[in-house]
């Protein structure tokens, strides 16, 4: 997948029509994980309670407890998913809670350019999530820019 500069915001807001349900295809690399952490996109430092609106205004950013797509190149890095404000799947997204179980599946990272180097940057990778709880997918890539982005 070659994911452009500045591309993510657009991507989380599109629908690729990806199929509902657990993924269980050969040719994707999925796992069935746990949540780390949701909070919003931006926030402050030690923050700890969050509002709906702190969501709405930022966007989300939720982590998972593996490292798929991104170790072992950065061996302490998680899988996360970022989206601005507005994007689709907020609102899955801001009602995960610590622990929630959530199937993670790697789409693909970003293609090595005059400005990304993928072993030296580890923004630009793109997941497709499926949360059990709340039987309801999303879908972004790991930060807020693109690898060699800002």
């Amino acid at each position: 997948m070659i994911a452009l500069s500045g591309a993510l915001p657009a991507l989380a807001d599109e629908d690729p029509g990806y199929l509902n349900g657990p993924w269980h295809f050969k040719a994707m690399s999925c796992v069935d994980t746990t949540v780390v952490s949701v909070t919003p996109r931006l926030g402050s430092a030690g923050q700890t309670s969050f509002t709906a609106a702190d969501f709405k205004q930022s966007g989300a950013e939720v982590t998972f407890n593996t490292g798929l797509g991104i170790q072992p190149l950065f061996a302490h890095g998680l899988a996360s998913v970022t989206h601005y404000q507005d994007a689709t799947g907020n609102d899955v997204m801001a009602a995960e809670h610590r622990g929630d179980r959530v199937q993670v599946c790697y789409l693909g990272g970003p293609a090595p350019t005059k400005y990304c180097n993928p072993d030296q940057d580890d923004r630009g990778r793109q997941y497709r999530v499926w949360d059990y709880r709340q039987n309801k997918q999303y879908w972004g890539g790991n930060s807020e820019h693109d690898c060699g982005g800002a």
